[in-house]
């Protein structure tokens, strides 16, 4: 971690007694599937009894973790990459509340993206067994986003590391639509350099806690986990537990400089960027009369306008060694 100590983290202990994966075996263009099958018998040494729940189709797998949390499993691992995770902690929520506000959430990061993983610290693949029954956890703040359809209407969802609008919203595009055999980093890189060839900067017009300001935009990200694309460093500054949305706003900018910036995401130093503006907000609301897409956590979701809000310790995750967080965490969350 940059520019901090280290801290020790408060954990909060719970003594999981149900263990229920959601598990994407498509994930990674199969690769989960395969890493599965070879994980199965040391899991099973290592958990006892539990419970595999294999997805079908997207949005499977918030539909399983709801019924999971209903069934009584308090502790869901979630089986697969980021967009596992992504509809694994949607299901924790009905009608925007928690179904279950002692259950838990462990990561079993076998699939295309890992960048969740490196947020709470947990270790991908066969590392991440130890983690998968830890008593171990920690309250952190999601995002909550109200998006709009491309037919007019409005979605609510939560996502765990970072909504992007505009080029990031293409790129979502252009990588759903192609193999992910290469992996999380090469799949996004590929998508960004070709989503940047036909894609033009929008006027946008973003509101953060009552700041107001519009510009032509190449994209708008606004964040809660620490990395994504494959290992770009989106919110250096963030910390799990701040109550705080990491906000980035990038300006037009020349092929040169827009290559030079992709190297700048990926080692955080992004803001040294002059067309780039950082700024904290717990609520963001961004509008546009052109048609911008959105997309999270790496899925493609749906357009302008869009307002994004801090849920405030919303989950309990299992993370690993020195997570980025407050250290203010309590026991009476």
């Amino acid at each position: 971690m940059r520019g901090r100590e280290a801290i020790t983290p408060p954990f909060i202990r719970q003594i999981p007694s149900k263990y229920a994966f959601i598990l994407n075996p498509r994930s990674g263009n199969g690769r989960a599937g395969r890493q599965w099958a070879r994980l199965d018998a040391e899991i099973s040494r290592r958990l006892g009894e539990y419970t595999v729940f294999q997805t079908q189709h997207p949005g499977h797998a918030t539909e399983l973790t709801r019924f999971a949390l209903h069934q009584g499993y308090d502790r869901i691992i979630s089986a697969g990459g980021d967009g596992t995770h992504y509809e694994v902690v949607n299901g924790f929520f009905e009608n925007l509340r928690p179904i279950n506000p002692e259950a838990s959430m462990a990561l079993l990061a076998i699939g295309t993206g890992s960048d969740l993983s490196k947020t709470y610290c947990v270790p991908k693949g066969r590392r991440a067994i130890p983690f998968l029954n830890s008593e171990a956890v920690l309250p952190i703040d999601l995002g909550r986003i109200t998006y709009t359809t491309e037919d007019g209407g409005t979605i609510i969802r939560h996502f765990n590391i970072a909504v992007h609008m505009g080029l990031g919203g293409v790129v979502g595009e252009h990588t759903n639509r192609r193999s992910k055999a290469l992996g999380g980093f090469l799949t996004y890189l590929s998508g960004v350099i070709t989503a940047r060839l036909e894609y033009t900067a929008k006027e946008m017009t973003v509101e953060c806690d009552g700041d107001t300001f519009s510009g032509t935009l190449m994209e708008a990200i606004v964040a809660k986990g620490f990395y994504d694309g494959g290992g770009m460093h989106v919110a250096p500054h963030g910390l799990l537990d701040n109550g705080l949305l990491e906000i980035y706003t990038i300006a037009e900018m020349g092929p040169i400089d827009f290559l030079i910036n992709i190297s700048r995401m990926y080692r955080g130093t992004q803001e040294k960027h002059h067309a780039v503006r950082y700024r904290q907000a717990k609520r963001v609301r961004i509008t546009s009369n052109d048609r911008v897409v959105v997309s999270l956590d790496g899925e493609l979701a749906g357009v302008l306008p869009a307002t994004i809000e801090i849920v405030p310790r919303a989950i309990r995750i299992v993370a690993g060694p020195d997570p980025r967080i407050v250290g203010a965490v309590t026991d009476s969350v």
